[in-house]
């Protein structure tokens, strides 16, 4: 689905007693989320995206909690330069999620 209005919240050092930073879709509207069904929700081609358990297992082996990130395309990089919502010392190609938020707005359509 496409949204120039997209956006991601960051957390950049962590510390979730601090404001969080919002970042804005850039390069136009395209891609502002993907929902794939079989590899789970992704915001921009490589911006963030967290798998979710693929429908052919049979149980969760702990893949499905690990997240990636690579903001600049999609996503403006933070003010830091950082072209990552992760806090430093956790992997682009790879953190584990403890907790993932997500919000939508559903609208109504007029007849």
């Amino acid at each position: 689905r496409g949204s120039i209005a997209a956006f991601l919240f960051t957390y950049p050092d962590g510390d979730l007693s601090q404001p969080a930073i919002k970042l804005r879709k850039v390069g136009g509207s395209s891609l502002a989320c993907v929902d794939d069904p079989e590899s789970g929700p992704r915001f921009g081609a490589d911006g963030f995206h967290a798998p979710l358990l693929d429908s052919r297992s049979t149980e969760a082996d702990g893949t499905e909690r690990i997240a990636r990130c690579k903001l600049g395309p999609y996503y403006e990089r933070r003010a830091d330069g950082s072209n990552s919502i992760f806090a430093p010392g956790e992997s682009n190609t790879g953190t584990y999620l403890t907790d993932l938020k997500v919000s939508t707005h559903r609208t109504r359509s007029r007849m």
